[in-house]
């Protein structure tokens, strides 16, 4: 059984859905659910915010500051991108890739699943 729980972030190099091709470094993406049934998760793609903050004003991203409280899952502003829905296979072995076993804290993962949710319906 996985121990990988939704609000935590793995650090993956997933293919682009736009180009098809795989990503040269690791990207962080956070966990949105996981379906044990199915063995999936679903991951929202997290990117920094430096230098792109035109990116928060876009409804298809959802901004997700590293402060108030401080986070432990993420080092700087940044948003996930909720204009893809990503799912991968739930398998032994994928926790190697989380980059710890905190979460989002409470209130902002709730807020980010509420947005990424209500975007997708």
């Amino acid at each position: 059984m996985s121990s990988l729980e939704v609000g935590q972030v793995l650090s993956l190099k997933i293919r682009f859905n736009n180009t098809g091709q795989t990503a040269k470094v690791k990207h962080p993406y956070l966990i949105v659910g996981v379906d044990a049934e199915l063995s999936t998760i679903e991951l929202a793609q997290l990117d920094s915010l430096a230098g792109k903050e035109y990116k928060a004003a876009m409804k298809s991203n959802k901004v997700v500051y590293c402060d108030d409280p401080v986070e432990t899952v993420i080092d700087k502003d940044s948003y996930i991108q909720m204009d893809n829905i990503l799912k991968i296979e739930l398998y032994d072995g994928l926790e190697k890739y989380r980059r710890q076993t905190d979460k989002l804290s409470a209130g902002k993962l709730d807020e980010v699943l509420r947005a990424y949710y209500t975007y997708h319906d």
